[in-house]
């Protein structure tokens, strides 16, 4: 596996960690990714939306209990090609009624251009900003997560390789 620069947005905070196995998929069974801290983390399978407590629907489901006000999701698909080259792309949705919307809206866009299962990396609420970089290096790829376009741009960019242009918004203050 190649090796690569990921970035998860944890609680506010962006950490940075450069390693051999993708970071959302180290601590899970093959097939499922940590869901974000703000949700309480927790694994679930690829392509599935997660839920605050560290549970999980499928795309569709309403998680359960949910609130409504304007939610944002950014979600995010990691592989390797036939050559063993790293790939990462990304999908963000913003002001959607509710988390589990945001989700499924960023994990079907994602699945869509990236042609892969994807994971929800970040999610945030009610006048809050979510934006991704990504970036792919000569032997890596990378994304960087953040609330604003230019911390995810400085944050994908850290180890020098460059990175496409960010994208996000944010959702409307309720």
């Amino acid at each position: 596996m190649m090796k690569r620069f990921i970035l998860i947005l944890a609680g506010g905070i962006v950490l940075a960690v450069a390693t051999e196995v993708p970071l959302a998929l180290a601590d899970c069974a093959k097939g499922e990714a940590l869901c974000p801290s703000n949700l309480g983390g927790g694994c679930a399978p690829l392509g599935n939306v997660c839920c605050p407590g560290g549970t999980h629907v499928a795309v569709g489901a309403a998680c359960p209990g949910e609130n409504t006000g304007s939610w944002g999701a950014v979600a995010v698909a990691e592989w390797d090609d036939s050559t063993g080259n790293a790939h990462v792309d990304a999908s963000v949705n913003y002001n959607s009624k509710t988390l589990s919307q945001a989700s499924a809206a960023a994990l079907t866009d994602c699945q869509k251009t990236s042609g892969q299962l994807c994971h929800i990396v970040g999610t945030f609420n009610n006048g809050g900003c979510g934006y991704v970089a990504v970036g792919h290096g000569s032997n890596n790829a990378r994304y960087g997560i953040s609330a604003t376009a230019e911390g995810a741009t400085k944050e994908c960019t850290a180890s020098g390789d460059a990175c496409k242009a960010p994208i996000g918004g944010c959702t409307t203050a309720q």
